[in-house]
């Protein structure tokens, strides 16, 4: 539980459930930034999901001899048809639950270096038995050690008590003389929503902290297989306009909820 007090004195309780993923201002359920985001259709999941099956399907029932994968068809395949019907059809809810942990895991590497350089507290060692986590952290240090960043606060919870949504953004820090709301991600792209995102964070942002002045907003992809980052910044006018579409979002998201 945390209380967030706004600049004319206005004190409320916000209160986060890990387990349902439920934000509350005070007792009422608000919605968060990725919840609301989750209205706009993502149309390219839909053959993603047929390639993660048809991959996973693939791997069932091709021969690998001395390296190299046969054109036959396994007919005597240990795995029955209903079996490899299954499997297939589950492959992409595997592989999002298998992205979502090294994801999980990152972030809260991420968060402990953070509080590291921030207090001085205890240096986090990089989980070096998860490769995959491993080298997205890497990619962190590296983007640390390449820019000039000062660091003020992670995992932050906020609240709009102009437009009613919460959220949690990774860090806000000082990056290369900017004031910046910052999210970092493993996902395998930067995605447009994930600007929508960060604009919420940053409206909220200025709503709580008087003078607040958001300069940009970044979002920092960590390629968890190569190592590399990738930092797509937003200026100031951009995450206005991004802001701007969020609210959209949220009186869709809003709208829908009314007509159920």
């Amino acid at each position: 539980m945390e209380h967030i007090t706004f600049p004319d004195g206005e004190v409320v309780e916000l209160k986060f459930d890990g387990r349902s993923h439920l934000y509350k201002v005070d007792g009422e359920v608000i919605p968060s930034a990725t919840k609301v985001l989750g209205v706009i259709a993502k149309p390219a999941l839909v053959p993603w999901s047929l390639k993660m099956g048809a991959e996973w399907l693939a791997s069932q029932i091709f021969c690998d001899t001395e390296g190299k994968k046969t054109k036959e068809i396994l007919l005597k395949s240990s795995i029955p048809l209903t079996g490899l019907l299954k499997g297939m059809k589950g492959a992409h809810r595997s592989y999002s639950t298998h992205a979502m942990s090294v994801g999980t895991a990152t972030h809260e590497w991420i968060e402990q270096h953070v509080i590291h350089l921030m207090t001085g507290s205890d240096k986090p060692e990089i989980p070096q038995n998860q490769e995959e986590v491993a080298t997205a952290c890497q990619a962190f240090k590296d983007w640390i050690s390449e820019n000039d960043v000062v660091f003020l606060g992670t995992e932050e919870k906020v609240f709009s008590r102009d437009y009613k949504y919460t959220g949690t953004y990774d860090a806000h820090a000082i990056v290369n003389g900017k004031i910046t709301i910052i999210d970092w991600k493993t996902s395998k792209g930067v995605y447009p929503e994930y600007h929508l995102q960060n604009a919420a964070y940053a409206g909220a942002f200025e709503e709580i902290h008087s003078g607040g002045h958001v300069e940009q907003t970044l979002v920092l992809r960590l390629d968890k297989r190569y190592g590399t980052y990738e930092a797509e910044f937003q200026t100031r006018e951009q995450w206005k306009k991004n802001h701007q579409a969020f609210l959209a979002a949220l009186l869709l998201y809003n709208r829908l909820k009314e007509l159920k």
